[in-house]
């Protein structure tokens, strides 16, 4: 049977990445938007454009009481997550969430609190991890390819912070009431679930925030992040100032390395060089197939009645080397991740 979902917010991370992976065919003949929530009155009408056979409500609870979903998809802004988690947690709704978790790290312990004892599936919108590149990366890792993993960069540059959706708060993203951060917030907490991904967690934590371009924002613009392990150390380089939106990655391992270029991925060992073509991770279109993968791990979950709390624990220490994070650029000391 087809599991019957309510969309929570219909900005432009709900328009340009949920909903066409929703049409997928890999996904539309398993899960289906029966309703959406957003306040905006204007929403009404892009819920009939885009969503003609769902339900537009105004208000998240009486959506809920009214529509009794199997599962609730949260597309808002990080500091509305926590309250829309307890609301459809809390009329038995599985929870499919945007990144980050929250928009700071004291609201995971309610976070938890909402979910906990309740037989539901939690999935973060932890999307990267579907991309063919981080796959990759994830695989030549684990299979000890380039050996001891000694050191890894990676690198982000964008010109500006994404602009959300008119109908809302345009610039909510470097509003911290409404995000928690700057790049760090926006971009890193993708890069801080693939770290834990393919190294563990680290020890220590030792990061620089600053405003380079972007004078009119009231967030960080760049952020230099140091995550020390006991053999290896990771450095990550975000930025809303370059002249260029573009990523590359090099990880050295004791035995070889990788490289991402943009589009290619490297890897070298012996002298010898493999080159795998990959897509271009800083372009947003390849994300709908990312959130169809990501949409098809949520309903094996569901379907299984797999409860387990990997993927609350994975957001919850986002949310936590987010926080170290700001702590240390605001601080100017290196903190141990405890």
């Amino acid at each position: 049977m087809k599991l019957r979902g309510a969309l929570v917010g219909l900005g432009n991370i709900a328009l340009r990445g949920h909903i066409p992976a929703y049409r997928r065919p890999e996904v539309s003949g398993d899960l289906g938007i029966v309703a959406v929530c957003d306040s905006s009155p204007s929403a009404a009408e892009t819920c009939r454009t885009e969503l003609p056979g769902a339900n537009f409500y105004p208000d998240i609870g009486a959506m809920l009481d009214a529509e009794r979903p199997d599962f609730v998809d949260i597309c808002t802004p990080p500091h509305t997550h926590a309250e829309y988690i307890r609301v459809g947690a809390g009329r038995g709704a599985h929870i499919l969430c945007e990144k980050p978790l929250a928009d700071r790290f004291s609201a995971i312990e309610a976070i938890s609190a909402s979910l906990a004892g309740k037989e539901l599936v939690f999935v973060p919108c932890h999307q990267y991890r579907y991309s063919p590149l981080w796959s990759s990366v994830a695989s030549v890792i684990a299979d000890g390819r380039i050996g001891r993993v000694v050191l890894a960069q990676f690198n982000v540059y964008r010109t500006q912070a994404d602009t959300g959706s008119p109908a809302g708060n345009p610039a909510w993203r470097t509003d911290r009431a409404w995000s928690g951060g700057g790049i760090l917030a926006d971009t890193g907490a993708h890069y801080f679930y693939l770290v834990q991904l393919f190294f563990g967690l680290p020890r220590s934590v030792q990061a620089s925030l600053l405003t380079l371009r972007h004078t009119s924002y009231a967030v960080e613009d760049t952020a230099l992040v140091t995550l020390d392990y006991d053999e290896a150390a990771v450095q990550i380089s975000l930025t809303w100032a370059a002249d260029a939106r573009a990523n590359s990655m090099v990880i050295a391992g004791s035995e070889g390395n990788l490289r991402y270029d943009g589009s290619s991925l490297v890897l070298t060992r012996g002298g010898n060089a493999e080159r795998l073509p990959m897509p271009d991770i800083s372009d947003k279109s390849q994300y709908v197939g990312w959130y169809a993968s990501l949409l098809g791990e949520f309903s094996s979950r569901i379907r299984a009645r797999n409860y387990a709390d990997d993927l609350l624990r994975e957001s919850a220490n986002v949310m936590k080397l987010l926080d170290l994070s700001y702590r240390s650029g605001a601080e100017r000391r290196t903190l141990e991740f405890r």
